[in-house]
This record gives structure tokens, C-alpha cells and sequence, in this order.
């Protein structure tokens, strides 16, 4: 790898430290550094600087220093084009993480002498369809969440598998999630973990009012529609948590799998139930995890 980019959290200000002592490492071996022009135009980091498109395009490799959240809007950002991607954990949970600033320049040895594997993740795309046409469209490396508003009105959500009515749920919302998303927020739902090289998608009810609600895996390839019943419009769809759009009764809600996959570092020895124990088990979560790039 020759070329080099840097997709920072600018509101951690160690983050930024931490990419001008990886910019003169890098540097000194002779690599390219790019930066990502709306997130570092006015910090004092050597390297070039691009729009969004040029980025992706320039890099072998984005350094990504932040939280998990950083990490997701990295994948939006960035997979399209195939770019793999190394999360340097500057947040608390640091699930998606390959390394932490404490290690990071051995972990970044070992990439350069290509002792690593890459990751292939599912990644989600939605499509908002309102009175027959596309109002909105969105990726996610996580999840899809269609959620009530903050009053306690239930939303009703006819749920269809490629075409083919499943149910109706009646609570608080619905989950559609990845495997690397199950470790999220539809786990907190009470949905299943999946090892993210399953083929799958989970699809789990928030706080159903019924007994029988349970979460289902389908294939991945499979298309999920969902339409709202509801007598308000407080309702929302988010992406990974970050982005939201709100919705109306009568909306459909298309999710299938992108056509382009996340890639993730991973050093050799490392696995996903290591991190599975580690940072779940033995971890703490906090809210800061959840930031923008």
C-alpha cells in the first residue's frame, strides 16, 4: 500500500494528534497522505487535501481515528468505491475497531508488510417510497431502524419478505439489521448475534405488543418492504443511528443488501469472538461511540 488517507473525528482533539504522529510516520516511509477536505481544512495536518469523490478514489487504505460511529459514516462514505478501512479506536466501545492508539503503530507494521485480511461486511441500502415515488435513499453498515416518536402511540408496520406478506407488528418499531449490526442496537431489542461472515439479515421487533413477536434471519439476498399503519406521522427512519429521515402513514420502506460490501482490516490473529468477549463482556458502552465523522 502506497497511498494513505485519513478520515478523522475532528471533534476528539486527540485524534487529530494522533493523525500528524501517523502522517510523519507514514511519511518517513515514503507514503502518500490525503486528507479529507471538509473534515481538515482548517487543521494543521501535512498532506493533501481532496473533495469526498478524489479521496476515494486516491487511497489505498483509510486510517479511521474515532468511535464505531466514525467508523460507520466512514463505510457510507467510502465502500462504495472499495476502499478498505482500519478503525483506530479513539471512542469507548471500539467494536469495529482494529486497533487502539496504543498499539497502532505496531498494527500499522504489520498492514504494511501485508500481514492482515480483509473483511468483507453486508452492508444495507433503503429506499423511502412515498404515494408511488422515491423520496429518500440511504446506506448502512449497522442497521435500519423505523421508530415511533417520543409519544407512547403505538405504530402498526406490514412487514413483506420478496413480496410475500410475514406479519404486522404493533409497538415501538422495527429492526432490520446486518450481521455486523447485531451487535447493536438489535441486540439490545433482544435480537440473536450473528458471526458477521453468516449471510444474513435480522429483522427484530422494538418492544412488540404481542407475545409471538420474535426476531427472524433471512437471506440476505432477500428484499425486506415495510409499510407504516399509523394514525400520526411521528415516525422516523434512521440509518446506523446517525441519519434520519421522518416519515408518514402509508409509507413503504424497501431495504436489500448493497451492492458493494465494507471492507474491514483485521490483523492476523485477531477474531470476532476475542472482540466478541472483550468489548461486550468485559467492556463499557458509552454514548460517545455514536459520533459523526
Amino acid at each position: 500500500m502506497q497511498s494513505f488517507g485519513f478520515y478523522i473525528n475532528r471533534k476528539k482533539a486527540a485524534a487529530t494528534l494522533l493523525a500528524r504522529e501517523l502522517i510523519a510516520w507514514l511519511q518517513q516511509r515514503g507514503k502518500e497522505v490525503f486528507l479529507l477536505q471538509r473534515q481538515t481544512r482548517d487543521l494543521d495536518l501535512p498532506g493533501q487535501r481532496l473533495e469526498a469523490e478524489d479521496f476515494a478514489r486516491q487511497i489505498d487504505l483509510a486510517l479511521v481515528l474515532g468511535g464505531d460511529g466514525t467508523l460507520l459514516a466512514a463505510a457510507r462514505a467510502l465502500s462504495p468505491a472499495g476502499v478498505p478501512l482500519m478503525g483506530v479506536n479513539m471512542g469507548h466501545l471500539g467494536f469495529l475497531a482494529t486497533a487502539e492508539p496504543a498499539n497502532i503503530i505496531p498494527a500499522l507494521t504489520k498492514v504494511l508488510a501485508g500481514e492482515f485480511c480483509l473483511d468483507d461486511r453486508l452492508m444495507l441500502e433503503v429506499c423511502v417510497f412515498r404515494k408511488g415515488r422515491e423520496v429518500y435513499s440511504y446506506l448502512a453498515l449497522n442497521e435500519i431502524v423505523v421508530t415511533k416518536g417520543a409519544f407512547a402511540r403505538l405504530i402498526r408496520l406490514q412487514t413483506f419478505i420478496n413480496g410475500e406478506y410475514y406479519a404486522t407488528y404493533p409497538g415501538d418499531g422495527l429492526i432490520v439489521a446486518t450481521p455486523t449490526g447485531s451487535t447493536a442496537y438489535s441486540l439490545s431489542a433482544g435480537g440473536p448475534i450473528m458471526n458477521p461472515k453468516l449471510q444474513g439479515v435480522i429483522i427484530t421487533p422494538i418492544c412488540p405488543h404481542t407475545l409471538s413477536s420474535r426476531s427472524l434471519v433471512i437471506p440476505e439476498e432477500e428484499r425486506v418492504e415495510i409499510t407504516i399503519k399509523a394514525d400520526h406521522n411521528k415516525i422516523m427512519l434512521t440509518c446506523d443511528g446517525q441519519q434520519g429521515f421522518p416519515l408518514e402513514a402509508g409509507d413503504r420502506i424497501a431495504v436489500c443488501r448493497a451492492p458493494f460490501r465494507a471492507k474491514l482490516v483485521r490483523l492476523r490473529g485477531q477474531s470476532f469472538y476475542q472482540v466478541l468477549r472483550t468489548r461486550l463482556q468485559e467492556g463499557a458502552f458509552s454514548e460517545d461511540d455514536k459520533d459523526e465523522g
